[in-house]
C-alpha cells in the first residue's frame, strides 16, 4: 500500500495523471544513468582492491604455510614472483588495451587473475604457489594502466581525471589493503587451521575476482575519448613509437616516480608484518592487529587525497608527499632504536610516513594515466607501470633481505633515499598542467602534432582561450632555444 501511494505521490510530483510525464522519465533516466556509473567505477576499482588484498596476503602466507618447508630465498621469490609477472602483464596489457579496447583488456585482466588466485588457493608446494603468484601478477599488471587510464577517460571534464583515479585509489588501496588482515586476523581468532587458513586467504581473493569479472562484463563500455581517439588515429596511420617518443621526458618521470615509489610502498607493506613483530614479543595476532591498524589509519589521508588534487596541481601533491615520506623515514632510520621501545611513537611515525606516502601513490598513477595521448595511453601508462613493478621486485626481494638480516633501520634509510630521488625526479620531469592543458595537448597529437603537443604540456596551465595562465613561467626545456 505505501509503495503505491508513494507512486502515485512521485507521479503527480512530476506531472499528474499523465498531462506532463517528462520530468519525472527525466529522474527515473538519470537515476538509472547515475546507477550504471556507479556500477562501472565499482567493475573498475574491483581488480585493484584485488590487486592490493592479493599483496597482502603474502605478508600472511609465509606464516601460515609451514607444510611447504619453504626456505628464506622460496618465501622472498613467493613475494617476488607476482611483480615478475606484473610486469609482464603492464608490458602486454597496456599496449594491447590501445587496440582492443579498454573494455576487453578488463575482462581479460580479471580472467588471468581469476586462474592466479585458484592455482594460489590450490597450490600444492611452495614452487607451485610461486608459479600461481606469477599467473596472478600477470593479471594484475595490466589493471594499473587500464583501470586508470579508463578512468580518467571516463571523466565528463578533463580535470577531474586525477580526481578520479584518487577515488579509484582510495577504493583499491585503502579497502583492499585492510581487507586481507581484516579477513586473516577473523579467520586466525576463530580457530581455523593454519594449513586451511592461508588457501581460504587466497579463496577470498577467487570471490573478489570473479564479482569483479561479473561486473565489468555487465558494465564497462570504452569511453567516448577513446572511441574519438581511435578514429583520428586511424586518419594519420602514425605508429605508437611516432607518436610516444616525443614524450621521452614525461616517461623519464613518471616511470622513473613509479619505480621509485613502488620500491618503497611494496618494499614496506611486503614486510610490515615483521617489522612491527621484530622484537619478538606477544603473539603473531598482535602484529596482524598493527597492520590492520596501519591499513584503516591511512584511509584518511586516500580520502584527504582526491581533495586535494581538486585544490592544486598533481606535480605539488606528489612532492609534498615524497618530500613528507623522506622526513618521516628519516627520522625512523635515525631515532630507530629509541623509537622502537616506544612502541606507540614508533607506530605513530609509521602511519605518518604511510599516509604521505599515499599522495605519490596516488599521482603516479594519475598522471600517468592522463598526460598521454587517449590513442597510446595504455602504452603509456603501461610503460611506467611497469617500471613501477619493477620497483615493487627490487624493494620487496631488497627489505625482505633486510629483514631477514635483522637490518630494520637499514630499511627506512633506504626509503629515505628513494623518496629524496623521487622528489627530484618530480621536479625535473613531471609537467605542471591543468585540464586546460591535457585537452589542448590530447587534440594536438590526435591531429598528428605530437612534438606541440608535449611542448602544450610541459608549457604549463591554460586558461580556457589556450592562454597560458599568470604568473608562471613555461618548463618546457626547448623554448629558450627556438626563441635565441
Amino acid at each position: 500500500m505505501w509503495g503505491a501511494r508513494r507512486e502515485k505521490e512521485l507521479a503527480a510530483s512530476c506531472g499528474g495523471g499523465g498531462v506532463e510525464v517528462h520530468p519525472c522519465g527525466f529522474w527515473f533516466s538519470h537515476s538509472k544513468l547515475v546507477m550504471a556509473r556507479l556500477l562501472s567505477a565499482l567493475a573498475t576499482g574491483m581488480g585493484l582492491l584485488t590487486d592490493k588484498y592479493m599483496l597482502g596476503a603474502t605478508n600472511f602466507v609465509e606464516h601460515y604455510a609451514v607444510e611447504f618447508h619453504a626456505t628464506d630465498a622460496q618465501k622472498d621469490f613467493v613475494k617476488a614472483a607476482m611483480y615478475g609477472g606484473a610486469i609482464l602483464g603492464m608490458l602486454v596489457m597496456g599496449p594491447a588495451s590501445d587496440y582492443i579496447g579498454r573494455r576487453m583488456g578488463l575482462i581479460g585482466c580479471s580472467i588471468i587473475t581469476l586462474i592466479g588466485a585458484l592455482l594460489s588457493a590450490l597450490a600444492w608446494s611452495e614452487n607451485a604457489l610461486i608459479v600461481a603468484r606469477i599467473i596472478t601478477g600477470i593479471g594484475m599488471g595490466g589493471e594499473y594502466p587500464l583501470a586508470s587510464s579508463h578512468s580518467a577517460e571516463s571523466s565528463e571534464k578533463t580535470s577531474d581525471g586525477a580526481r578520479n583515479v584518487a577515488l579509484l585509489y582510495l577504493f583499491g588501496s585503502g579497502f583492499g589493503q585492510a581487507l586481507c588482515p581484516m579477513v586473516t586476523y577473523t579467520m586466525d581468532v576463530a580457530g581455523v587451521p593454519h594449513e586451511m587458513l592461508w588457501r581460504w586467504i587466497f579463496g577470498v581473493g577467487v570471490i573478489l575476482s570473479a564479482l569483479g569479472l561479473v561486473l565489468r562484463y555487465l558494465t564497462i563500455q570504452d569511453s567516448l575519448k577513446f572511441v574519438q581517439s581511435k578514429e583520428a588515429e586511424g586518419k594519420h596511420h602514425d605508429t605508437t613509437w611516432t607518436i610516444l617518443s616525443p614524450y621521452w621526458r614525461a616517461i623519464l618521470g613518471t616511470a622513473g616516480c613509479w619505480f621509485l615509489f613502488d620500491t618503497v610502498e611494496y618494499g614496506l607493506k611486503q614486510n610490515d608484518a615483521a617489522i612491527f613483530s621484530s622484537d619478538g614479543s606477544g603473539p603473531y595476532t598482535d602484529s596482524i592487529l598493527e597492520v590492520l591498524w596501519s591499513r584503516l589509519l591511512v584511509i584518511p589521508s586516500l580520502i584527504f587525497a582526491p581533495w586535494f588534487l581538486t585544490k592544486t596541481s598533481s606535480k605539488r601533491v606528489q612532492f609534498v608527499g615524497f618530500l613528507g615520506c623522506a622526513i618521516a623515514n628519516l627520522i625512523l632510520a635515525v631515532a630507530y632504536k629509541q623509537l622502537r621501545e616506544l612502541s606507540a611513537l614508533f607506530f605513530t611515525f609509521y602511519i605518518v610516513q604511510l599516509s604521505f606516502q599515499s599522495l605519490p601513490g596516488v599521482t603516479t598513477m594519475a598522471i600517468s594515466a592522463e598526460i598521454y595521448p587517449s590513442m597510446v595511453r595504455g602504452t603509456g601508462a603501461g610503460i611506467s607501470a611497469a617500471f613501477g613493478k619493477l620497483g615493487a621486485t627490487v624493494g620487496s626481494y631488497c627489505f625482505s633481505e633486510l629483514k631477514n638480516l635483522g637490518y630494520i633501520s637499514g630499511i627506512f634509510w633506504t626509503v629515505f633515499a628513494a623518496s629524496s630521488l623521487a622528489m627530484l625526479l618530480t621536479a625535473v620531469s613531471i609537467p605542471y598542467y591543468n585540464g586546460n592543458t591535457l585537452d589542448e595537448a590530447d587534440a594536438l597529437a590526435r591531429d598528428g602534432n605530437p612534438k606541440r603537443a608535449v611542448k602544450v604540456l610541459f608549457s604549463g596551465p591554460l586558461k580556457h582561450d589556450g592562454t597560458k595562465s599568470a604568473g608562471y613561467e613555461s618548463d618546457d626545456w626547448t623554448e629558450d632555444e627556438e626563441s635565441s
